[in-house]
């Protein structure tokens, strides 16, 4: 029966968000190969068919998965010891891309916004700081590429160095609304600083590829633990339409949610894309995103969509994944239903619990991942992937992990994909699914 309903189900979210969760077509751009063979002729990877995608904007190149870009940050003596007393203010700097490595190929742009990024990722400047660039914080509307922000990830919290990137990939390929991620090369002051996630900002740019019209409201938490509960408005921040803010829509989705149980379904519905939100919990649950919404209240982002007027959600600092947390394999019995995560599950997945119709819609999701899990072959994928950022990760001295740590952490995922399957399937048949 899983298989069967599942996939009825991922078709209605693809029908809704592989089109372009209700604007524009999704694009794929320089995805990894996962034929054994390298070559790029097999679907077996649950991509989205070519008549779904379209051309894709400028700026996807800086993730294409196909290439390791390098980035040269230059940050002058005033701004470095500016970052040493606010390090979450932009100062200003230079960068350089080079989308191949190659200096015939670069991008050079002056007196940009740089700061460092992190909660509990966060390193200093003489360790390995995570790196948000902010292209026009001192000269208008300079951009790379159509990009206004840049995000560097030091995947301190990955000690094998690849979760992000196959994490928002699985979830891409269900026609999840996903940032693009690759990996790249980074040098600060000429000094290789190492190999970072390289992933899309979720920000003005990233709704505007994705959505027709937009952009509407984009909220991001501005503390651990922020959920959809009475009066937390203030632990939101509007990231766009910021010159005329008008908040009154997140007030009216926290109404809807926070209403009588018995109505809470329908209500939800009203102001939230409820076949998307628990499409994104039952990938969450496959890959033990124990630190993510549904499991933690954490690691996200809202976002109004405006053509159907509903809210959606959107992933973020998704490192702690597949099993990982210092063990590679602790959550690799991670519960479904979020018992295990170690945190304070969400409220809004809490009330679905309390109702039959939401838990079976939930449950339902979880199986269409489950298919999507089973049918994606993650060891090609990390095979290609290492092999074009290995050399990379090993010369990578600033890591707070050794190369010997690396490589137990990337066997630890390998037995995380060969065994997560049975276990979620396991989970799902305890509940009558």
């Amino acid at each position: 029966m899983r298989s069967r309903t599942a996939l009825v189900f991922l078709a209605s979210i693809g029908a809704v968000c592989v089109s372009g969760c209700g604007g524009k077509p999704v694009y794929l751009v320089g995805d990894v190969d996962s034929d054994a063979d390298g070559d790029s002729d097999s679907d077996s990877d649950g991509d989205t068919d070519s008549d779904t995608d379209t051309e894709p904007p400028p700026f996807a190149e800086v993730y294409a998965e196909d290439r390791l870009p390098t980035f040269r940050i230059t940050i002058p003596e005033p701004c470095w010891d500016a970052l040493l007393v606010a390090p979450d203010v932009y100062c200003s700097g230079d960068i350089v891309y080079a989308p191949t490595g190659d200096p015939g190929d670069e991008i050079a742009l002056a007196n940009v916004g740089i700061r460092l990024k992190g909660w509990a990722s966060f390193q200093p400047l003489d360790q390995k700081p995570a790196f948000k660039i902010k292209f026009d914080e001192f000269v208008q509307d300079q951009e790379l590429l159509g990009l206004e922000r840049l995000t560097l990830n030091n995947m301190v919290q990955d000690s094998g160095m690849v979760r992000e990137r196959l994490g928002y990939r699985y979830m891409r390929n269900l026609g999840l609304p996903t940032p693009l991620c690759n990996h790249a090369r980074v040098y600060v002051n000429d000094v290789y600083y190492g190999l970072y996630a390289n992933l899309q900002t979720l920000d003005k740019t990233f709704v505007n590829s994705l959505f027709d019209p937009a952009p509407g409201n984009l909220y991001d938490i501005l503390d651990y633990f922020v959920d959809l509960l009475p009066g937390n408005e203030p632990l939101y921040d509007l990231e766009t339409n910021e010159a005329t803010p008008d908040i009154s829509d997140l007030t009216a989705l926290i109404a809807s949610v926070n209403g009588p149980i018995g109505s809470f379904y329908t209500d939800a519905a009203a102001r939230l894309d409820v076949e998307e939100l628990l499409a994104f919990g039952g990938a969450q649950a496959v890959i033990a995103d124990w630190d993510g919404y549904f499991g933690a209240r954490n690691n996200y982002k809202l976002y109004h969509e405006l053509e159907r007027d509903r809210f959606i959600l959107l992933p973020w600092g998704i490192d702690q994944t597949f099993g990982l947390y210092g063990d590679p394999l602790h959550h690799l019995n991670y519960a479904i239903d979020g018992s295990t995560s170690e945190r304070e599950n969400s409220f809004v997945f809490g009330r679905c619990k309390e109702v039959p119709e939401c838990w079976g819609d939930y449950l339902e999701a979880v199986g269409a991942a489950l298919d999507a899990w089973d049918e994606t072959p993650f060891d090609d994928q990390l095979d290609t992937i290492l092999a074009q950022v290995e050399s990379s990760a090993l010369e990578d001295t600033r890591k707070p992990y050794s190369n010997d740590d690396f490589y137990a952490s990337l066997d630890g995922l390998r037995q995380f994909f060969e065994q997560r399957g049975a276990i979620v399937s396991e989970q799902l048949a305890a509940e009558g699914y």
